[in-house]
């Protein structure tokens, strides 16, 4: 063994050879290894036994070449851990920058879409985990409100790269019905399936959430002045935004709505601070906890209804790519154009999401300004009198 070859070998024991040396190294192991076996496979018998020294000269480039791959499998790992530590780091300072962070701002985007296009969606929130290498996951339980009680019939997950937003996943928990309630808009079309004699099928102790449609365009207020004095609890105000009635739309047949829940949609600029407590410590002051509350509002005033409902639209228009895979409707959320036709025309109502005690549910059929009804769910009783 040559001293030049020997120095070689104790540099890449030690992994001292640059790429280059290295590999231009290895393949001289391997030609030694591969003439060791030719050697062995065509030695003389009498000479098989004196090659104690070849044998160990064989060793020892075995073990060498093993010392040098796991020094390489734990650098490897090493950077593999200081990049996961480093991304991390990273992904946390990425999704916490900014005023509102942009945890805060996907999450909003999440939550004000379902609001808006479900009308079980303002139930509930969003939480979210951010992972390694630039990652955030969103999950929710997605509810139905049946009566009083707050059903789970599913999960959604949302995952982000940076801001790009993932296709959602929604898992379904039950049986899901092939007919999805939807609403008729006021003399353009009817599915000619209204569930009014399902529900006198229905025995008295049983509650059930409904879509009703109305026979004419109504207001805001007027809406809820008809449901006033009435045992049944508002869940969702359907919207007129000048797409519904559109030729290519089901013939008026609604199925993929947007609108507002019974009470305004509050964004976190509108919330009003009540406490806030603070811890001192070496580099300053920092914020231990914040109390805050939504500002007061009327049922009679429908301006605020409206103020929210426009400042939500005008949010969502800002990441309307995120929010229309969020939304399953025909031809996209289309923002722009609903705004503009709001602004002009204001807010009017084709229909809405109630829950209430079964029969008395069914009395509005009596009323001449209904239309359709459609039952979404049904439940056993639950209804404080």
């Amino acid at each position: 063994m040559s001293n030049d070859f020997k120095r070689k070998l104790d540099a890449y024991e030690n992994g001292e050879l640059s790429d280059s040396e290295l590999e231009e190294f290895e393949k001289e192991l391997e030609k030694l290894e591969k003439y060791q076996e030719y050697l062995e496979e065509n030695k003389p018998e009498e000479a098989k036994g004196s090659t104690s020294n070849e044998k160990k000269q064989q060793k020892i480039l075995r073990r060498s070449k093993w010392k040098a791959r796991r020094q390489t499998a734990f650098f490897a790992v090493g950077m593999l851990l200081v990049f996961t530590i480093a991304s991390s780091i990273l992904t946390a300072v990425y999704y916490s920058w900014g005023k509102p962070d942009r945890v805060d701002v996907l999450r909003n985007i999440i939550d004000h879409t379902l609001t808006v296009t479900d009308p079980y969606g303002y139930t509930g929130g969003t939480s979210t985990n951010s992972k390694p290498f630039f990652g955030l996951e969103a999950t929710r339980d997605l509810n139905k409100r049946v009566g009083t009680d707050m059903v789970k019939v599913g999960e959604m997950e949302v995952n982000f790269l940076f801001s790009m937003m993932a296709y959602p996943e929604r898992k379904h928990l039950g049986n899901v019905s092939q007919n999805k309630p939807a609403f008729s808009y006021p003399g353009v079309g009817t599915r000619g399936m209204s569930d009014w004699k399902r529900l006198e099928q229905l025995p008295e102790g049983t509650v059930v959430s409904a879509y009703v449609s109305f026979a004419e365009l109504l207001e805001t207020e007027v809406v809820f002045q008809r449901f006033e004095g009435k045992d049944i609890d508002l869940i969702w105000l359907a919207v007129d935004s000048g797409m519904e009635a559109r030729e290519g739309r089901d013939e008026g047949i609604i199925f993929d709505p947007i609108g507002f829940p019974n009470s305004p949609i509050w964004h976190d600029d509108d919330m009003i601070l009540e406490s806030r407590e603070e811890e001192k410590g070496l580099f300053g002051s920092r914020i231990v906890s914040e109390g805050h509350s939504s500002p007061a509002y009327s049922e009679e005033d429908q301006k605020i209804f409206h103020k929210q409902f426009l400042k939500t639209l005008y949010f969502l228009k800002d990441h309307e790519r995120q929010a229309n895979k969020l939304y399953f409707g025909f031809g996209g959320l289309d923002l722009s154009k609903r705004i503009d036709f709001l602004e002009k025309n204001g807010v009017q109502h084709y229909g809405v999401v109630i829950t209430g005690p079964t029969k008395e549910v069914l009395k509005l059929q009596e009323e001449a300004w209904v239309g359709d009804l459609e039952v979404d769910e049904v439940g056993f009783w639950n209804w404080n009198d």
